[in-house]
């Protein structure tokens, strides 16, 4: 991965490029794409555009982010982030992601924030074990009825997660250098049992008062998404109680596990927080 550079954008014509970037990576319609005009002023209000070019030329990736504020403190709003095709595998987007953090430490931001679809364990994995950001909001149908290919037909339900910049546990992970936690001790909050097509959630454990729980959802759910419409809405549904019940009671979700061997099935961690937290 040498060969890729990751280049700051701050001109109208490389910020024209992400436009069909987000049509591809995405299969967005044109009207739902964010414009190369507000990319720019973004860019030059307190914000970050950053592209992933290979040497060529080619633009392979990017991640978007703008100025927020939130609780009387600036905040940076990292609101996309995608890689094409099987760049996805090489490792671009976690560059891209620590490119973002430099740039926003840069601009004195000690706080990040973003979302994605909780059901999506490709991107739940990234953000939370690789990167070491954690998650305690949940939104129900964050963006409405959604079009484009990835999200059409169920509800846009969104974790955000927070990415504390200046932690030394996020310091380690953008060094490679992150400790595996121990989980053993865990106690499932939801658990899946088999179904024809992959599996299905059991019914959930609501009164548990362990320390940690964990939250198990398919790695596979854009599949079971296109062969069972009602399966993956059972998904939603279930998950989404499970996280409001369990975030609203003081946990935060700081980790996501893949089950060895069994490649269909990932967990999230939940940790209730400390006074001192």
């Amino acid at each position: 991965m040498g060969d890729i550079s990751i280049k700051s954008l701050k001109d109208i014509e490389s910020l024209r490029q992400i436009e069909q970037l987000q049509i591809e990576i995405w299969g967005m319609p044109e009207r739902d794409i964010v414009p190369s005009h507000q990319l720019l002023a973004a860019a030059g209000a307190g914000g970050a555009v950053l592209a992933a070019i290979e040497p060529d030329g080619t633009m392979i990736g990017f991640c978007y982010g703008f100025a927020g504020w939130r609780d009387g403190r600036p905040l940076f709003y990292s609101h996309m982030a995608g890689v094409k095709g099987l760049r996805q595998l090489q490792d671009v987007g976690f560059r891209l992601k620590r490119a973002q953090r430099e740039a926003a430490l840069a601009m004195g931001y000690d706080h990040a924030v973003w979302t994605y679809d909780p059901l999506q364990s490709v991107n739940a994995r990234f953000n939370l074990h690789k990167l070491a950001a954690t998650a305690e909001r949940y939104y129900i149908n964050y963006y409405g009825a959604m079009p484009d290919e990835l999200n059409r037909g169920l509800d846009s339900d969104r974790l955000e997660v927070a990415w504390a910049l200046r932690s030394s546990r996020v310091q380690a992970a953008v060094a490679g250098q992150l400790d595996e936690p121990d989980w053993d001790g865990a106690v499932p909050a939801l658990e899946a049992t088999a179904h024809p097509l992959g599996i299905a959630p059991r019914q959930p454990q609501l009164n548990l008062d362990a320390t940690t729980v964990t939250v198990e959802v398919p790695t596979d759910f854009l599949t079971i998404r296109e062969r069972d419409r009602g399966l993956a809405q059972a998904w939603r549904v279930t998950t989404r109680e499970v996280f409001l019940h369990y975030f609203a009671r003081g946990y935060r979700a700081v980790d996501f596990l893949l089950r060895p061997g069994e490649p269909l099935r990932g967990d999230y961690v939940l940790v209730r927080r400390r006074d001192d937290d």
